[in-house]
């Protein structure tokens, strides 16, 4: 991960008020889950999509790119800022055979901010992480990193259970469910 690229779309972010947190291989990093990024992946509440998209062209290139399958995200933008690959994510969307599962972002009292040489990182909770790669193709290995993470620091049962509450697949249904369970054991 570039850090002079998250430190300055932090900056630009945090000082426009933007709905933002720090997801993806990044997030893993800062958990101490991986070695070494692959880019930077944001979220950003629905309400505030277009704004950071203004903000960010400012900082770097932007390239349009269309969601490949199963991705049928709202608000998909792609950049390079600083030499760095950063796609932001407003309203995320993966198709599977049950449905659309969706995730509309937002910050709440529960988010974990980490320092950055002294600006504030919002990172989105591991559980949505959890949920979202046990939806993506190939990235199972990251959801077993993050449940092993879970079952030693604690679950937000808030976050599993929203994920519950949309169309899931029987298997993922099924993984996020016995993570809850192993959590209460």
């Amino acid at each position: 991960m570039k850090k002079d690229a998250l430190l300055r779309i932090a900056e630009v972010l945090n000082s426009n008020a933007v709905d933002w947190g720090l997801g993806g291989s990044s997030m893993l990093w800062f958990h101490g889950l991986i070695d070494c990024p692959n880019d930077i992946d944001l979220l950003v509440a629905e309400h505030d999509a277009l704004r950071t998209h203004e903000l960010l062209s400012r900082l770097g290139t932007y390239e349009e790119l269309q969601p490949k399958e199963p991705f049928c995200t709202k608000y998909f933008t792609h950049y390079t800022i600083f030499g760095t690959e950063v796609d932001v994510m407003g309203l995320l969307g993966i198709r599977h055979a049950e449905g659309v599962y969706r995730l509309d972002w937002r910050r709440d009292a529960d988010t974990r901010v980490e320092p950055l040489e002294g600006v504030f990182v919002p990172l989105t909770p591991l559980e949505d992480w959890f949920v979202l790669y046990l939806l993506m193709p190939g990235r199972g290995g990251k959801a077993d990193l993050i449940e092993a993470c879970l079952k030693r620091q604690g679950i937000r049962r808030d976050r599993l259970e929203a994920a519950l509450r949309q169309p899931l697949p029987a298997e993922v249904r099924a993984r996020v469910l016995a993570a809850m369970t192993e959590a209460e054991g």
